[in-house]
């Protein structure tokens, strides 16, 4: 009888408790929570216990989750009155705080809405209060509103007054000069109960509604110097509604309605005291869910692409205990949920409490979820890099590929963009002059042998030309599995961040195997747990096809048969997949590889060499004619032609198939059968051996970087 596979739950990898040492703050209800830096900031609210408001600043060290109490110095400014329900938004390395609900000797129950604008300092840690002057664009005093910031200005939006009315209104502060400039009037309810405010960063170039909407599209370049701020609402929670709603602050708040572009299989529900954030290309929202069914904390994504919705899995983490407010860290791709995990949800609800004696970080890079690579140069610049790359006139030096293929290079330019290669540089010539001899070679003479094929050197000398990747033959995954690798080993973050972006966007199930392997040898844990999570899913989906299949065969089968029925009868699927992923890993002409794994290979013939490799990658040589992806056609001893170098192309190509062995997965399972025919035994024991002999001298060839030669 054929077992079943009982996967490990990773969600324990995605999503960490931890605990929160020092001066941790009290339970605290309206507090405002910031990340600035490495540091979270928690300022003010009302204490839970005595009802009493505070403007006490708490700072979380995000790298050491130790707390600490903020005192300011003697000489400093007073800090802000007492509130709580107020608000805080970061500018230039500033939390900038307005209005909420403090003390006044003057109303009944001695509470008041304020509007005062008050700004602390990270850099000094201090507080200070501008003089800002009043004008009919000034808002008016109010509490549970939302804030954010675009540009040079702080948007406020929405809001209770002191009757708990909620305000139709959206002013603008320009931070530069500190002058309220711009108010404008909505019919709406929005708040922090069920409301959030986003404006996403200027270099996101994020699209305003889906791209195939085209007859409601509204880009920011139909609005030239114009930021987008997304406000989501949620409301009548047993019957849901959503709306979103695009608001351009600088266009006199121009409104553009885009709910009904909202899309996916799943919807999120009417959250409570919701908090948004943007990640790349995501809108992340988070917040309190109450139902008869179920109490916890829960995370969802919204693609600004193509506006659909997705719902972030964390695991049984926030089933349980009590999580109440999320921040994102975007310098780590972490979401944090301060929370307390042996309390229970519905009763600090209840009390609109925040705890903060524990902190569950989520890992959103594992859903494909980071921020994006920045833009470093322009389109003009790159495309003057590649030229460059194909001039010989600037080149004084020679680089010679793994399969014996020259490449002419600028050396001044190799080693500002590249520092082993400048230490190499430096290194040869202090030899040279400890020996007493002149560094007089000449262009031809003077070369370094890089142990990669031509197709990856190309890729990696494209990349020190442009600093970005744009060409076709970077954009092969086995090229971007040793770009990879390359930038790990020499320490090249600016590679690795768009080699990493580059294999999030072409993962899916044929090559989540290889990018996991490629992820775990250059310590990419993100990219590697959410390889994991395709090659279970692969897994599960091949068990539920082999299953249907075995019943389906079994339905058939006489009943006075089916007491004969011998493993001989099970259907011949697994045995036709793990033919079929025996098949060539890569169907191109320039790469063929003889190894279950492209990934390893590059470890293997780390020593470098003047005789070509021949035993791991088979790439064009020097007599074949120039292919599709702009390789040279000849390639000679006595005369060098520079490398071909493609047009840019912002685009990735498409992924070519790639077919398999998705059984590599099965290190996950505890309790794991299949069957093979007796020649699929026997190749599977070869190729078995075969790898654990290749295998050993990996760790011997670990860290073998480069050699330089000279002639």
């Amino acid at each position: 009888m054929q077992s079943t596979l009982q996967m490990q739950s990773i969600s324990e990898i995605i999503t960490q408790v931890q605990s929160t040492t020092g001066e941790v703050p009290p339970p605290l209800v309206g507090a405002s929570i910031s990340v600035v830096g490495d540091h979270v900031y928690v300022f003010a609210g009302r204490l839970v216990a005595s009802r009493k408001m505070t403007n006490t600043m708490y700072v979380l060290n995000l790298s050491t989750l130790v707390w600490s109490r903020h005192i300011p110095s003697p000489d400093s400014a007073q800090p802000p009155h007492p509130r709580y329900f107020h608000s805080a938004s970061i500018y230039e390395n500033k939390i900038i705080v307005f209005g909420g609900m403090g003390h006044s000797p003057a109303s009944e129950d001695g509470l008041c809405v304020l509007d005062d604008i008050n700004v602390f300092d990270i850099e000094t840690m201090d507080w200070f209060r501008p003089e800002i002057s009043i004008s009919l664009c000034t808002p008016r005093p109010r509490y549970a509103h939302l804030s954010t910031v675009t540009g040079d200005e702080m948007v406020i939006v929405g809001g209770q007054d002191m009757s708990n009315n909620y305000l139709g209104e959206m002013n603008v502060l320009d931070l530069k000069k500190w002058e309220w400039i711009h108010v404008n009037t909505f019919e709406k309810h929005v708040g922090a109960y069920r409301s959030i405010v986003i404006a996403p960063p200027v270099s996101a170039q994020i699209p305003c509604v889906p791209a195939e909407n085209q007859d409601n599209r509204t880009d920011a370049k139909d609005h030239p110097g114009t930021n987008p701020i997304y406000l989501y609402t949620n409301y009548n929670f047993s019957d849901v509604k959503r709306e979103l709603q695009l608001v351009f602050a600088e266009l006199s708040s121009v409104f553009k309605d885009c709910s009904s572009s909202m899309a996916g299989t799943h919807m999120p529900p009417g959250l409570r005291f919701p908090t948004g954030h943007v990640l790349g290309h995501y809108l992340i929202l988070s917040g309190t869910y109450l139902s008869p069914q179920s109490q916890s904390y829960t995370m969802w994504a919204l693609n600004l692409d193509t506006f659909k919705w997705s719902r972030i899995e964390t695991g049984p983490v926030f089933g349980s205990g009590s999580w109440n407010r999320g921040v994102l860290h975007e310098k780590t791709n972490r979401f944090m949920v301060f929370g307390n995990r042996d309390r229970i949800l519905l009763d600090d609800y209840n009390n609109r409490q925040v705890n903060f004696e524990h902190i569950a970080i989520v890992d959103m890079e594992a859903f494909g979820i980071y921020k994006l690579p920045e833009v470093t140069c322009s389109s003009l610049a790159q495309d003057m890099g590649l030229r460059l790359l194909n001039e010989p006139a600037v080149s004084d030096f020679k680089i010679i590929t793994r399969d014996n293929q020259s490449i002419l290079v600028n050396s001044a330019i190799l080693c500002q963009r590249w520092p082993y290669f400048a230490k190499m540089i430096n290194k040869k010539e202090a030899e040279d002059l400890q020996n007493n001899t002149l560094l007089k070679q000449t262009r031809e003479n003077r070369a370094m042998l890089l142990p990669y094929p031509y197709p990856v050197s190309i890729a990696l000398l494209q990349f020190i030309y442009t600093d970005n990747l744009l060409t076709a033959q970077q954009y092969q995954p086995f090229v971007l599995f040793q770009l990879l690798l390359i930038s790990d080993m020499y320490d090249l973050p600016r590679l690795k961040t768009l080699t990493n972006h580059a294999l999030h966007q072409i993962i899916n199930m044929t090559n989540a195997p290889f990018i996991f392997e490629t992820a775990a040898l250059s310590h990419q844990t993100s990219l590697q747990i959410r390889a994991l999570k395709l090659m279970i899913a692969a897994k599960k989906i091949q068990q539920q096809q082999q299953q249907q299949q075995q019943q389906h065969h079994q339905d058939t089968i006489a009943p006075r048969q089916r007491t004969h029925l011998t493993l001989s009868h099970q259907p011949s699927y697994a045995s036709t997949f793990e033919s079929n992923t025996r098949t060539a890993v890569y169907d191109q002409s320039h790469y063929q590889s003889t190894h279950p794994s492209p990934t390893l290979s590059v470890f293997r013939s780390r020593t470098p060499s003047l005789t070509p490799s021949s035993h791991a990658f088979h790439v064009l040589r020097p007599s074949t004619s120039m292919s599709a992806q702009g390789y040279p056609s000849t390639r000679s001893n006595h005369s060098f032609s520079p490398p071909v170098t493609p047009k840019p192309s912002v685009t990735a190509p498409a992924t070519p198939t790639v077919n398999l062995d998705i059984d590599k997965a099965s290190m996950l399972s505890s309790n794991s059968s299949s069957t093979h025919s007796s020649s699929g035994r026997s190749k599977e024991k070869k190729k078995g051996k075969k790898d654990k002999k290749e295998r050993k001298p990996f760790l011997g060839a670990f860290g073998n970087k480069l050699s330089m030669t000279f002639q």
